[in-house]
């Protein structure tokens, strides 16, 4: 059995996908150095200052370099049949694997991550940093943020693990390991305690604090999304911050939408960032022409009236009010949107179809109980608008007797309205819930 120990530079993620600038790789047998290869790489993107400033590599350096796709047949070789190896190993192996399958070949999926492997055979020290870790370790750490300097030192640190494995090494290659996927500071026990619900989940970091906020259908298949490339948040700086995971089970996707846009309020997390601040600047609003016809349009919010419907950006409004014009068989030409192709809706049509949407949405000021799925088979989840007011959502017993709204909210768990959750409550998910009829 051989690994590669591998490191890459990068030009990170400023100013577009992360692209490899340096990559240096170390073979061994576990115990012993069998050959090292390394080289600089045109990443054909810029490198932002900051990057230079830490790596020490600028597009000086690498403008006669080999691009990628001239160095790939050599490392399909390098790393043909060897298990791949990093420190912090998602990170490393997802880029090269992408710079890989877009020069026409596939790497081996066997992984093995250093930090883990660390913690598990040789527990106790205060940062598994590979700085901070092989300085306690009284290894020399030559050109650091290097990636020949950082592979000779993991691949020096990855012996010394060999040396003291009694098991760890095998179990973290075994076909249903989580090890090689999961982020190299969150423990497999705490993954594997989510369930495959509806929720919220909470990611920590190594102070405890809340870094990133997250409804999920089924939680535990969400989670994994972020640590296997197929979630936007899957970056090295995200994913080294995760040092726990939490959840709060809510029986169904619309209470998990509502919950995670209160929470994400109240904690502000980092790496929420789309969702922080989202200021209502659009609304679709309904009239009648001069000519009598029933109408929708979007405009700027001024003034009391917000609209049916408001949104951050004229984009979302647009593609709100298309999705409408299909579901509800609208004439586009009456919607502000002549120039898409309408099908033969005729204006008596359009005006039936339109009261039927403004039925609906203008609905929401009035007094409204949903109710669904509750964390359990033994309570129902509810969810109250009152006088066009949303006040929250709360869980009561699946055989309770409650008949007026006033008893209802001795359940409750109130929250305030926001722009997201008057969108959650206008859009097609709420279907999934039962409206039900209730004494004021």
């Amino acid at each position: 059995m051989e690994f590669a120990i591998v490191d890459i530079e990068t030009t990170g993620s400023q100013y577009g996908p992360d692209r490899i600038t340096e990559i240096g790789v170390v073979i061994t047998d576990g115990v012993k150095e069998l050959h090292r290869f390394e080289t600089l790489v045109n990443p054909q993107a810029r490198i932002p200052k900051f990057i230079t400033h830490l790596t020490g590599i600028s597009e000086e350096m690498v403008a006669d370099a080999p691009v990628f796709e001239e160095i790939a047949d050599n490392l399909n070789e390098l790393l043909g049949g060897r298990i791949f190896v990093a420190h912090n190993v998602n990170f490393d192996y997802k880029i090269v694997k992408d710079h890989m399958e877009r020069s026409g070949f596939s790497i081996p999926s066997k992984r093995l991550c250093t930090v883990r492997l660390s913690r598990k055979i040789i527990p106790g020290y205060p940062s598994y940093s590979l700085g901070k870790l092989t300085a306690s370790l009284g290894f020399s750490h030559q050109n650091a943020h290097r990636a020949m300097g950082d592979a000779e030192v993991t691949a020096e640190l990855f012996h010394l693990l060999f040396d003291r494995n009694t098991g760890e090494i095998e179990s973290a290659l075994k076909a249903n390991s989580k090890e090689a996927t999961l982020p190299a500071n969150l423990p497999k026990e705490n993954y594997e305690k989510l369930p495959d619900q509806p929720g919220v989940y909470y990611f920590h970091d190594a102070k405890g604090k809340v870094i990133y906020i997250g409804k999920a259908k089924n939680l535990k298949k969400r989670v994994t999304s972020h640590f296997t490339g197929k979630h936007h948040l899957s970056k090295r700086g995200f994913l080294e911050n995760i040092f726990d995971v939490s959840y709060e089970l809510t029986g169904n996707e619309v209470v998990a939408s509502l919950l995670e846009d209160a929470e994400i309020k109240h904690y502000w997390p980092e790496f929420n960032r789309s969702q922080k601040s989202q200021i209502v600047k659009f609304g679709v609003y309904h009239y009648q022409d001069q000519g009598g016809n029933l109408r929708l349009g979007i405009n700027k919010i001024s003034g009391h009236y917000k609209g049916i419907m408001q949104f951050p950006t004229l984009s979302k409004a647009r593609n709100w009010l298309l999705d409408k014009i299909e579901d509800y068989r609208l004439n586009p030409s009456l919607c502000g949107m002549s120039h898409f192709d309408a099908e033969d809706i005729s204006y008596e049509e359009h005006h039936e179809n339109l009261k039927k949407l403004l039925r609906e949405f203008l609905a929401l000021e009035e007094t409204i109980v949903w109710k669904g799925r509750g964390r359990d088979s033994n309570e129902e989840a509810f969810v109250l608008m009152e006088n066009g007011i949303y006040r929250g959502y709360g869980f009561v017993d699946h055989y309770a007797s409650v008949t007026s709204v006033t008893e209802l909210k001795t359940h409750i768990i109130p929250r305030h309205e926001t722009l997201m959750v008057r969108q959650i409550l206008a859009s097609p998910k709420i279907n999934n819930l039962k409206r039900v009829q209730i004494e004021e």
